[in-house]
């Protein structure tokens, strides 16, 4: 019994540093987080130096994460050497008296984690994809643009194809970037796609492709999400599908527009959601969100969408948070998948809307 004072007394002594961290940085930070997410950074960081890596693992807020990793610098317990931060001595200590074990991944090697097989698609629609969209137009900062991966875009018809929200339906894509609506009418299962952004030049590329590849059920326009929804798209559309701006504000833009193209009960959104720029607390707050618009969510997929390294991570809000300055080498920003389904025909308000949609607290890319 006496042997296991000491370690009790350590262990309290490492809680109380802990705690005495976190308050250092929610006085810098107005970001909710808890302890949890301060225990899956230090995970991380037992198994990886890489910045990016540990932003990925710890499946934090990126300013909560910045912001901790300069307080653990500050005090010793991380040590920065050149572009990557290592536990110190002192830290691996007081992680080990914490009784925090190292980050461990388990998701499936062949589909990603994502639980979905690509093959079900076919060879020939997966290869004409991969052609299209390595053409497309480079992302812009403006637009908040970040493209998912090709197998994140062709993984994300495939799982709604699972669900019955393609075959034979009438989708409405608001924003794409990714190209959904391009890889959706490749499967000649929708019965029409009518996709709309704010970029003329994605809008141009997505008719030019269609053309071109004779698909005729795909309809592209310019509309920006600011402006009240046309009434030709309300109530008509079967399932939709967005990647929104994570500022609550924005996001309940870009849903609430989708959600409103829907026709009624069983109908179906898909929407992508981080926890780099939204904490647990952001996505409670969109949780009733959803309630209120009359939907529940059937499917979350954790790190399903996976996004290639933009160019201009440079200019982007967080990097002047970074401890470490250095660019990313490797896939580091994930967003889960979610599907909701609603329960009733939706009331939602169709007013223009006004300012920055882009930015919040926790907005870390814009």
């Amino acid at each position: 019994m006496g042997g296991n004072a000491p370690q009790a007394a350590d262990r309290r002594q490492a809680q109380e540093r802990l705690h005495a961290v976190l308050e250092r940085v929610r006085e810098r930070v107005p970001v909710v987080v808890s302890r949890r997410d301060a225990e899956r950074a230090l995970g991380a960081l037992q198994v990886t130096d890489d910045l990016w890596e540990v932003f990925r693992l710890s499946r934090a807020p990126i300013r909560f994460l910045c912001a901790f990793l300069h307080e653990l610098i500050l005090q010793g317990l991380v040590l920065p050497e050149g572009a990557h931060l290592r536990l110190s001595p002192e830290g691996s200590r007081w992680v080990g008296a914490l009784g925090i074990p190292p980050t461990r991944e388990t998701a499936c090697s062949r589909c990603g984690g994502r639980g979905v097989d690509l093959g079900a698609l076919g060879e020939e629609v997966m290869g004409r994809f991969r052609a299209i969209a390595h053409d497309r137009p480079p992302a812009l900062q403006a637009f908040d643009q970040g493209y998912v991966t090709e197998e994140t875009t062709l993984a994300r018809v495939a799982f709604a194809l699972e669900r019955g929200d393609v075959q034979g339906k009438e989708v409405f894509v608001l924003g794409d970037d990714d190209l959904v609506s391009i890889a959706l009418a490749l499967t000649r299962q929708p019965r029409r796609v009518v996709v709309v952004d704010v970029d003329e030049r994605i809008v141009g590329f997505i008719r030019e492709v269609a053309n071109r590849e004779g698909l005729d059920r795909v309809e592209a326009y310019v509309y920006d999400v600011r402006a009240p929804l046309p009434e030709a798209w309300r109530a008509r559309f079967d399932t939709f599908f967005t990647d929104p701006t994570e500022s609550l504000r924005g996001f309940r833009a870009f849903v609430e527009r989708g959600v409103a193209a829907l026709h009624g009960a069983g109908a179906a959104g898909y929407f992508g959601l981080t926890h780099g720029e939204s904490s647990l607390e952001k996505w409670a707050r969109i949780q009733r969100v959803l309630l209120d618009l009359g939907a529940v969510i059937t499917d979350i997929r954790d790190a399903f969408n996976a996004y290639d390294n933009w160019d201009y991570v440079e200019t982007m809000r967080a990097w002047q948070w970074l401890p470490v300055r250095t660019r990313p080498g490797h896939l580091w920003y994930f967003s889960a998948l979610f599907r909701i389904e609603l329960l009733r025909t939706p009331s939602v308000e169709n007013l223009a809307l006004e300012g920055n949609l882009f930015e919040d607290e926790e907005a870390a890319t814009t």
